[in-house]
């Protein structure tokens, strides 16, 4: 059995999330106006990396919520002027109407009851705000080339985990079911050469951790060798569709 990733592990992982999504994430804030927003709520905010970048884009007042108290204590413990608090995304602790922008980022497809979650960022987000999901991934969509097993055992590990791996294809649905007035957009993740080549020693540590169990570590060994003399050859393909909400609280 595998130890559990600490904190530091998971800040390594998300730093990483965030420099996949960066471009449509600086597009959605703008979209929902992040620099004049005066109260701004992200909603799952692990280690505090989309936070503390939130915090940066505005002069108002960002709260980060987890419902992991590890993560909660590894963010309050970073420099930066976010607040974060220890709380479950499927019953906030704040009155409605408490923020102008509430957010999330690979966080939805973790949680039971996703609908009630959403439910609840569109209840404290103002009447004219706007509540986000700035990325959830749709393993469904992953297209591997050579056809390695990678997605569907990645998916297998998500659901071991608890998690959604169709979380994407949902988000449209969870957010006119919560009311909001709704904006649904997919965008490419396709590794160029030079990504595949920069994050596989970064994947593979991860993919080791998360598929313990689900494949021995001999085929692990045999799946990385092929993966990476894909790789090396320029015929490797990897693509994963990445979806995003923008909605509008009435």
């Amino acid at each position: 059995m595998t130890s559990p990733l600490s904190p530091a592990d998971w800040d390594t992982q998300f730093r990483r999330q965030a420099a996949w999504t960066h471009s449509v994430r600086s597009h959605l804030y703008r979209r929902a106006n992040l620099r004049h927003a005066q109260r701004v709520l992200d909603v799952g905010c692990g280690t505090g990396v989309i936070t503390a970048e939130i915090a940066s884009r505005t002069r108002g007042r960002v709260i980060g919520i987890d419902i992991d108290p590890a993560m909660v204590a590894w963010a309050s413990e970073q420099e930066g002027r976010a607040e974060y608090r220890q709380a479950d995304a499927r019953d906030l602790p704040f009155p409605p109407a408490s923020f102008d922008v509430v957010l999330c980022h690979f966080v939805l497809l973790w949680i039971d009851d996703t609908a009630r979650a959403v439910q609840e960022m569109a209840r404290v987000t103002r009447p004219g705000g706007a509540v986000v999901a700035c990325a959830e991934p749709d393993y469904g969509g992953r297209i591997d080339w050579p056809d390695f097993p990678l997605g569907r055992l990645q998916a297998d590990a998500l659901r071991r985990e608890g998690a959604d791996p169709l979380a994407g294809r949902q988000l449209k649905a969870w957010f006119v079911g919560a009311g909001l007035s709704t904006e649904i957009g997919v965008y490419p993740c396709l590794w160029d050469d030079a990504a595949l080549h920069a994050e596989f020693d970064g994947e593979w540590r991860l993919m080791r951790h998360t598929l313990a169990g689900l494949a021995s570590p001999a085929e692990l060994d045999r799946l990385q060798a092929a993966d990476w003399a894909a790789i090396e050859s320029g015929t490797r393909t990897v693509f994963m569709p990445m979806f995003y909400a923008l909605g509008q609280s009435r």
